[in-house]
């Protein structure tokens, strides 16, 4: 029995020394006022207060009212947290990361990888029509067909339903040695969001593009749950000079 206690008493030990190590962890990816954001973003637990102000701001920004220190700080904490949150899910890492750079301000190109779009059906829809056009005629090195822009975000890939918007597919025709036409695909995303006048210009509405972030209480409750952000929101960080927008990209070949 004393044994028994012995080895439960260590297992509790270690179970604290994780969760406290998790903790830990997660103060350091979280800090400050990141940490209780990104535990409402993940929960729903205080959705209701942090809604409120989101619609705050966004009201500020469709109205073009200057924005306060605390609130600009409250924007790049609100963000960040988002980015950290999506680089620490496998199944946004991308959207994570592009969010990062894009409040790096940099405005720098960006490489994804290439199975944002290789496990995308709809990208790949495209992808072949072009290996359609390239097959006709003669094999011409550097030769290029490029798709229309598409909306580029499906269910077929997660991490593309948060992270791609309208983007273009092009495809390179290269001679190999042997005489093989090879195929090298190029997809590119500009990361720009849409102002609040392009959104009023495009639907008559500000709001109208608003996605919802879900979390723990939505999967329970239901999505009136989730907390909705609009996507004019993320673009007016750039006016206020908390971001850069910049061309998102990957590349892959046939094969």
């Amino acid at each position: 029995m004393k044994a028994f206690g012995f080895l439960r008493l260590r297992a509790v030990r270690w179970g604290l020394g994780i969760a406290l190590s998790g903790l830990g962890g997660l103060l350091y990816a979280f800090p400050g006022q990141r940490f209780s954001l990104a535990f409402t973003i993940a929960t729903g637990i205080g959705g209701a207060q942090l809604q409120r102000r989101i619609d705050l701001l966004e009201e500020k920004a469709v109205r073009d009212d200057r924005f306060s220190s605390t609130d600009r700080a409250f924007l790049l904490d609100f963000y960040s947290a988002l980015a950290t949150g999506g680089k620490l899910l496998i199944v946004t890492r991308q959207t994570g990361r592009m969010m990062n750079h894009y409040l790096s301000g940099s405005g720098v190109d960006y490489r994804l990888e290439p199975e944002i779009f290789t496990s995308n059906s709809k990208v790949q829809r495209q992808a072949e029509e072009l290996r359609k056009r390239a097959g006709v005629g003669a094999c011409i090195d550097g030769r290029r067909l490029s798709s229309e822009p598409f909306y580029m975000p499906d269910a077929s890939n997660v991490d593309s339903v948060f992270g791609l918007y309208f983007g273009s597919l092009h495809v390179t025709q290269q001679t190999a040695s042997t005489g093989e036409c090879l195929l090298r695909f190029r997809a590119e995303v500009p990361w720009v969001w849409p102002s609040y006048a392009s959104l009023r210009k495009k639907y008559g509405d500000p709001h109208a593009e608003s996605f919802p972030l879900p979390n723990l209480k939505a999967m329970l409750f239901g999505r009136h749950h989730s907390i909705f952000v609009d996507n004019g929101l993320g673009h007016h960080l750039e006016q206020l000079g908390l971001a850069k927008s910049f061309l998102a990209f990957a590349e892959w070949s046939d094969g």
